[in-house]
């Protein structure tokens, strides 16, 4: 009898025990739950983060907390519908709830909701005025989306110079200026030889348009010296082959006065490899009927961050004689305002702007130079070009050229 009411209290005693313990390990595993699904989440195991919050979330389905956070797993893992599905109750329920707000804007964005977006951005606009910047840019986006481009660019001239979000509404502003189909240009090069009574002027005049995803640009060029001038006609097409790669071609005419060849073709492919791009192409000059130039090139370039360091190479063949150069450029990109600032370098034969037969003739030559592009307001560039060359234009004997080039262009 004593024996059995001992092994009742024991077992009494040991259920208390286990029943306390677990109380415990359930007050506490939530958190740990919690802790370890946003480990997972940060090592992109979506799959398992997901397990354990839908866990919490059967548990615990009043937790805020957890619903918001299953509903971000849901847009991490582009699972959008389900993010929305579990998004809009709360919204509903508790309207001022910034941070459920503005994870549905986004997951109506990604489904392509841009009518939604544009609408629930003003609505949070007037309940989050602090803000209101982040709302704006979200409306600008869908509009720019869905192909209002000028109602886009009314509402980001709204958002105040001095907001956090300047850097995406430049961004975005550039992206949709882009989108203007015309192109105006006219530039001028001017180049003096040291110890020569002649220079070169070249005045060129362009206009660009693009057609689907393709751009085509036709050029008039007036050539003079202190002795002759001459006109020349160029026709440039950039034909969009695939969203990475494109074809460039170029036709040229001109008189036969010696300032430009006669005839000129070129086509060159380039192709983008993520931080990578390459070209390989061929141009073909014809100055008469006895001197003709053909001149193989091609390119390498690295993006790294801000920078583009980019290398090409021409090996040129003109009446059987083979001439090299090696050009290294490297460039700082200012993408928010379509804008950068290049250092030249070459040795080669090559000048900067090869026109005459006699451009070819030269036996080596060494360049540096810097040239840009500045965006004065949102449609209107000036690109400014400096150039200095040592050649050797007979053997042992050297003299310095300039050139300096002008170039200012609107879009449209």
């Amino acid at each position: 009898m004593y024996i059995s009411k001992l092994k009742n209290t024991t077992i009494k005693i040991s259920l208390f025990l286990i029943l306390f313990a677990g109380n415990c390990i359930a007050q506490e595993a939530p958190d740990t739950i919690f802790s370890k699904a946003k480990t997972m989440a940060a090592q992109n195991d979506y799959n398992a983060s997901l397990a354990l919050i839908k866990q919490l979330t059967s548990q615990y389905p009043d937790n805020l907390d957890y619903k918001l956070y299953l509903a971000q797993l849901y847009f991490w893992s582009q699972d959008y519908n389900a993010s929305k599905t579990l998004l809009e109750p709360i919204v509903r329920e508790k309207p001022n709830h910034k941070e459920a707000t503005n994870l549905l804007i986004k997951t109506e964005f990604a489904i392509g909701n841009y009518e939604t977006v544009i609408h629930k951005s003003k609505e949070a606009k007037n309940r989050f005025a602090d803000n209101s910047g982040y709302y704006d840019l979200q409306e600008a986006t869908a509009l720019e989306k869905q192909g209002n481009e000028q109602k886009a660019l009314a509402v980001l001239a709204a958002i105040p110079v001095n907001s956090e979000f300047k850097s995406e509404v430049n961004y975005l502003e550039t992206q949709i200026l882009k989108k203007k189909k015309n192109t105006l240009a006219i530039g001028h090069l001017f180049t003096d030889f040291e110890n020569s009574p002649s220079s070169m002027n070249i005045t060129n005049i362009e206009y660009g348009r693009k057609i689907g995803k393709n751009t085509f640009i036709g050029r008039i060029n007036y050539g003079s010296t202190k002795s002759n001038h001459e006109l020349q006609t160029e026709i440039d097409v950039y034909l969009k082959i695939k969203p990475k790669s494109y074809i460039y071609l170029n036709s040229g005419f001109a008189g036969n006065n010696g300032i430009f060849p006669q005839y000129k073709f070129a086509t060159e492919y380039f192709q983008d490899f993520n931080k990578i791009s390459a070209s390989l192409g061929a141009r073909y000059l014809i100055f008469d009927k006895d001197n003709s130039t053909l001149l193989f090139t091609g390119h390498l370039g690295a993006n790294l961050k801000n920078w583009k360091i980019e290398y090409r190479h021409y090996l040129a063949e003109t009446n059987k004689d083979w001439l090299s150069s090696s050009i290294l450029n490297f460039r700082r990109n200012f993408e928010a305002t379509e804008s950068y600032v290049q250092l030249d370098l070459q040795y080669g034969s090559l000048p900067y702007f090869f026109l005459n037969n006699e451009s070819f003739e030269r036996l080596s030559a060494y360049r540096i130079g810097i040239n840009g592009k500045i965006r004065l307001q949102k449609n209107y560039f000036i690109q400014p070009v400096l150039m200095y060359e040592r050649e050797e234009f007979i053997p042992d004997e050297f003299r310095n050229r300039y050139s300096v080039q002008l170039i200012l262009s609107t879009r449209f």
